[in-house]
């Protein structure tokens, strides 16, 4: 967007007069700061019900929000460039987690070690791993062009319902195929989203696999730039914010193949001096007009679908997208088909808002001094991430808690081990009453009033959506993830053979089950000399008599699968 590095310098160079607080046209909402002093924040994403980590753009660290409060020392900090619009742009927590405890960062990589030196090497996607503490172990996922630059570089990534990476990146003022001019430079990974597989992996069902090179990796191309995707929790499609030049900011329904139009045409097909037939087509390519436009920029930001009641079951499943360039939140109500919206006021009926009047009608919340993202928390309420204030905010219904699950995650399942787990409702006004929206709970386990119970009968794992409605009707889902392990088992066949006067040493080993494991002697006591330590496993010491004996061995794991074992010690 034009006005984008103008504004980013605007905000980090302010004054320190208040800014305004953040206002809503809905006296039934409320704003309520979570937490302040970051620095130039750009996303952000949940790990835990009141668990946050937190990009901070300039100066390449992740921080940590526990319960509102902001950790002292970042969870990682890395060289990135700065310049203009590069830095640490995008987070995505892996589906599975913390099964799987992957967290993908999307930043500017530095090609020098000083976090202010503007040098970037490249636009990259790297893989952590979250140990609970920080995040370690990175694995390069994708790396992609950062030149000329340095503004348009997109950032945003997302894993979708299909549990596929997204990552957009804008077109780095580069002027080739993938810009819409048929005779340019061939596909270079600029103004695309790509789809991938959680490891970098090409999926084969990507729209353009077939064809080879760099566009089996893309999900759709032609866009000038973006800072927002999100998916519709009730059709799972894909919809994208995209920054224009000096007219027309758009946001756009997304479909396997789709081509924006940039650099041939932003906004409405019908504005424009050039059409759709003037655009570079790949084959199973296609365009569509925008589902809305802003005719002068606003610096459109976050997109995200409310898939709870906490604001009022009215605006449940609805459309927010914030903007950098006013600090506005807008409001999108989706129409029938969920593949547009709908006004109110007939000035509307184009799709474009002309001028002020107009962009009233979708505004919903001011003063956040430029939004960067938004997010929906375990608790069903609407985040804002405000670059310019270096806060977030949660927005949430005025007159009662919000209705919400009070668990963010669910624990492993183990075969042959009870399971009951209590989904902790809270909010919203009693009694409740929950459902199985979409996908099947792992075999053998059961919704049982607020629990999930039972006990798994086979290892497979599910992903799953709950509803939880109240007395009054108020309701709010919530995607959930079990993940199964096979029974514990202990794995020796035998013992090794001791000696008296000599060092012994052996190892019980588990199987399946989850860590860590606890050993304990439930018969018969080692010979004399030796021990066994609960943590490892291994049988230590110097056996001083001749021998055999019987034993029965016990492991407990992390899930309380419990497994014994008859082995004989013999000692020659």
């Amino acid at each position: 967007m034009t006005r984008f590095l103008i504004l980013l310098a605007a905000w980090l160079s302010a004054c320190s007069t208040a800014l305004a607080a953040p206002t809503l046209t809905d006296p039934n909402l409320s704003v309520t700061e979570i937490t302040s002093g970051l620095s130039a924040p750009t996303t952000m994403a949940f790990i835990g019900t009141d668990d946050i980590l937190v990009l901070q753009k300039d100066n390449g660290q992740v921080r940590r929000v526990i319960s509102g409060a902001l950790q002292p020392s970042p969870v990682l900090d890395v060289a990135v460039g700065n310049a203009s619009e590069r830095g640490m742009l995008g987070i995505a927590v892996h589906p599975n987690f913390p099964s799987s405890p992957f967290i993908y960062l999307y930043y500017t990589e530095s090609s020098t070690s000083s976090d202010t030196s503007g040098s970037a090497a490249g636009n990259r996607v790297y893989r952590y791993t979250w140990n609970g503490a920080t995040l370690t172990s990175p694995l390069l996922i994708v790396d992609l062009p950062v030149t000329p630059g340095p503004n348009h570089d997109g950032g945003v990534i997302r894993f979708g319902p299909d549990g596929k990476l997204y990552v957009v990146i804008g077109d780095l003022n580069r002027d080739g195929q993938l810009q819409n001019f048929p005779g340019g430079p061939t596909p270079d990974d600029t103004s695309v989203i790509l789809r991938l597989n959680d490891d970098g992996s090409i999926p084969s069902d990507n729209p353009f696999f077939s064809q080879g090179g760099n566009v089996a990796k893309y999900y759709a191309y032609g866009i000038r730039n973006s800072f927002g995707m999100a998916f519709d929790p009730v059709t799972n499609k894909l919809w994208m914010t995209e920054n224009g030049p000096n007219l027309f900011d758009e946001i756009n329904l997304v479909e396997p193949g789709f081509n924006s139009g940039w650099e041939k045409l932003m906004g409405p097909d019908a504005r424009n001096a050039n059409d759709a037939t003037s655009l570079f087509s790949l084959s199973n390519s296609h365009y569509a007009d925008p589902k809305f436009s802003w005719l002068d920029p606003v610096g459109p930001t976050g997109i995200v679908f409310l898939d709870s009641t906490s604001l009022g079951a009215s605006y449940e499943n609805d459309v927010f997208v914030g903007d950098i360039n006013n600090g506005n939140l807008y409001h999108f109500k989706p129409n029938g088909s969920r593949n547009g919206f709908v006004f109110s006021g007939a000035g509307l009926a184009d799709l474009v808002a002309d001028n002020s009047a107009e962009l009233n009608e979708t505004i919903i919340g001011t003063g956040f001094a430029g939004i960067t993202d938004l997010k929906i928390g375990p608790d069903g309420r609407l985040y804002v991430v405000s670059f310019g204030d270096g806060k977030i905010y949660a927005i949430s219904n005025a007159t009662s808690p919000p209705l919400s699950f009070g668990v963010a995650t669910l624990p492993t399942a183990e075969m042959g081990v009870a399971y009951n787990v209590d989904l902790n409702i809270a909010g919203g006004n009693p009694p409740f009453s929950v459902s199985l929206v979409t996908g099947l709970l792992p075999p053998g386990l059961n919704l049982i009033g607020e629990t999930i119970a039972g006990t798994l009968t086979a290892v497979k794992g599910s992903r799953f959506t709950l509803r939880v409605t109240d007395n009054l009707g108020a309701s709010s889902t919530q995607r959930f993830n079990i993940s199964a392990v096979g029974a514990v088992s202990i794995g020796n066949s035998s013992l090794p053979t001791g000696r008296v006067g000599r060092s012994y040493g052996a190892r019980l080993a588990a199987r399946s089950g989850k860590k860590p494991y606890t050993w304990s002697l439930v018969a018969g006591s080692l010979p004399s000399g030796l021990l066994l330590d609960a943590t490892t496993g291994r049988i230590t010491g110097t056996p001083v008599a001749v021998g055999d004996t019987n034993l029965t061995f016990q492991v407990t794991d992390a899930l309380g699968g419990v497994v014994q074992k008859a082995l004989t010690l013999s000692i020659k």
